[in-house]
């Protein structure tokens, strides 16, 4: 499949790219982009920036030597981020970072730290939609953008960043995971979410520079899940790692 026969079938129903940009609030849309499932825009409230918000869910922020749009959309899963993610083939995008907590399948992975994926496998089923014959893509694995990727790691070193490179999957529930734990930590993953599968290969279709950087929310493994055994210390050590941390990194990505 390519992304052309997306646009075709939606041309045939009706639908032009005019269309698209305009219902997903996209006509203003800047060619470097965040997209984020849950994480607001309030991130970057401190780091100088003029933001206009151009669409329901996007906000573009401007300064001097650095620009971006921000897709915030309060809503978690792959089927509610691919829309978003597939339309901005029809932008200005050329840069799109996801930014996103993930939960700890490893000892050595702690609440707080930085996590990049190396690659992610796909435990999602929206992801079966950009197949033409709609074929399963469980255990699948997706990649970020190399140079992309690359750039971001650099950064990281460059900072005296402490991050983990590692294997992520991309799930459905968050209730229902913990019976499959130890199916996705035998495939390999040492993290896991919900969306990055998925972004990656609508990537393969719109074919920019794509690439994603993780907050650890929890960790299983120590019986620190998102529903229970977590500390205050973790949630501020969390929290200084998203608003003091994060957006510098970013803000040098995009320059």
């Amino acid at each position: 499949m390519k992304y052309d026969d997306l646009l075709k079938a939606l041309k045939i129903y009706g639908t032009d790219k005019e269309d698209i940009a305009v219902y997903k609030g996209y006509e203003n849309i800047l060619e470097n982009v965040i997209i984020a499932p849950w994480w607001s825009h309030d991130m970057f409230d401190n780091y100088g920036f003029k933001v206009e918000q151009v669409g329901r869910r996007v906000y573009n922020f401007y300064r001097d030597d650095v620009s971006f749009s921000y897709i915030e959309l309060k809503q978690i899963g792959a089927p509610a981020l691919i829309d978003y993610v597939l339309a901005l083939g029809v932008t200005k995008c050329k840069n799109l970072l996801f930014l996103g907590s993930v939960g700890s399948l490893d000892q050595n992975i702690n609440i707080g730290e930085i996590v990049i994926p190396e690659y992610s496998i796909c435990a999602d089923g929206a992801s079966r939609y950009l197949n033409p014959n709609l074929e399963d893509e469980l255990f699948k694995k997706e990649y970020p953008s190399k140079d992309f990727t690359n750039k971001l790691l650099n950064i990281l070193d460059q900072n005296n960043v402490n991050y983990h490179h590692v294997p992520n999957i991309s799930i459905d529930t968050i209730f229902a995971q913990f019976y499959h734990l130890d199916k996705f930590m035998n495939a390999g993953a040492k993290v896991v979410e919900m969306e990055t599968a998925n972004v990656f290969k609508c990537n393969d279709l719109l074919n920019i520079n794509v690439t994603a950087l993780f907050c650890v929310s929890d960790s299983t493994v120590k019986s620190k899940s998102l529903y229970s055994g977590r500390t205050e210390e973790e949630a501020l050590l969390r929290k200084k790692t998203k608003y003091e941390i994060i957006p510098n990194i970013v803000i040098e990505l995009f320059k």
